[in-house]
């Protein structure tokens, strides 16, 4: 039986250490961060783990398995999960006006709020142009809301 003491250590054998190393913070690092960054490498320092353990192959092979892996994980797999993992955000009832034509039920001026319907509900609408003025059945566009006022831009 050979000592550990006796025994010549080559890098291959140290390798073994540092791929769980770098396993270990890069599993870390993702847990800290949310934006898949470094799994990628986790993922490869596994492979080059497993690669570790195999007689024969030298440390510069794993080396290169490392940085091939990584990057065939990252340009792969990295696209996809992020289109899995974006949630599509969905417009509630008030932020779906926004872009829609509605017509003037009572004058817009710089000086007085105005009146629009809009699906059959009386909204409070204010200029996004304070000096011009739109007056009573002209049709309007909701450029924008604040609080429970529309902002409205006169259509030509």
């Amino acid at each position: 039986m050979i000592s550990l003491l006796t025994s010549t250590w080559t890098v291959e054998n140290y390798m073994i250490f540092v791929w769980l190393g770098i396993f270990i913070i890069a599993i870390l690092v993702e847990i800290l961060t949310v934006e898949l960054v470094s799994v990628w490498f986790a993922g490869a320092a596994f492979i080059a783990f497993i690669l570790s353990w195999i007689p024969g192959i030298p440390y510069w092979g794993e080396i290169i398995a490392f940085v091939l892996i990584s990057a065939l994980l990252l340009l792969c797999l990295r696209p996809l999960t992020a289109k899995l993992l974006t949630r599509k955000e969905t417009k509630s009832n008030i932020e779906e006006l926004i872009g829609k034509k509605a017509k003037v039920v009572k004058k817009i001026s710089e000086l007085n709020n105005g009146e629009i319907i809009i699906n059959g509900v009386t909204w409070t609408a204010v200029s996004s142009e304070p000096t011009i003025e739109i007056n009573e059945g002209e049709v309007i566009k909701i450029v924008a809301i604040n609080g429970n006022k529309i902002i409205v831009k006169k259509i030509d």
